[in-house]
């Protein structure tokens, strides 16, 4: 009586697969973000001026 769960459930290898494709990415993510310094908000509030001209920058953002 001692079976596996995925013996049980053929969605659990599936399951599995996507949660740790998903920690995955939010670790390579955060590795991005304080590795690349084009990733800060200044820089990106900057170069998305001419996308969203209508939009106000605050000062001191950052």
């Amino acid at each position: 009586m001692s079976e596996n769960k995925s013996e049980n459930d053929p969605g659990a290898d599936g399951t599995k697969f996507l949660i740790l494709l998903m920690v995955i990415s939010l670790l390579a993510g955060g590795l991005v973000l304080v590795v690349k310094s084009d990733y800060r908000v200044k820089d990106n509030l900057l170069s998305n001026l001419e996308y969203y001209p209508h939009i106000k920058q605050e000062k001191g953002t950052d």
